[in-house]
């Protein structure tokens, strides 16, 4: 399988997440469950598909050391996102800067997972 075609469905999850997303904050406050749910769930998904591709492709031990960097980059993104969602999630008002990480941590983690999968 080409790497363009085994990243094709974590990309659709990944934009269905951002979707979800969307919709979920303009619904506002309190969020509505099953919507939140399902955006929540993609977003895992769409983490576990990418790595488990990504690590398919090539052993960690044979990554170039500028992809380790840009994977833990990820990783700390998608660890800022669950935290700020939730975060979010459970207070009553809204919290400018978790809304900025939240909505900046997408673009980092598109840019890094790009160019991790240019470098291999």
């Amino acid at each position: 399988m080409s790497v363009t075609l085994s990243f094709i469905a974590p990309g659709i999850l990944f934009i269905l997440t951002v979707g979800f997303g969307y919709w979920v904050s303009r619904k506002g406050k309190p969020y509505n469950g099953l919507l939140f749910n399902i955006h929540k769930l993609i977003a895992l998904g769409a983490v576990v598909l990418t790595a488990v591709r990504i690590f398919q492709m090539y052993p960690l031990s044979k990554f170039p050391t500028n992809a380790v960097f840009l994977i833990a980059v990820v990783v700390v993104c998608v660890i800022a996102m669950f935290t700020t969602g939730a975060v979010m999630s459970i207070r009553e008002e809204k919290s400018r800067l978790l809304l900025v990480i939240h909505q900046i941590a997408p673009i980092l983690i598109t840019l890094s997972i790009g160019w991790t999968i240019y470098l291999l």
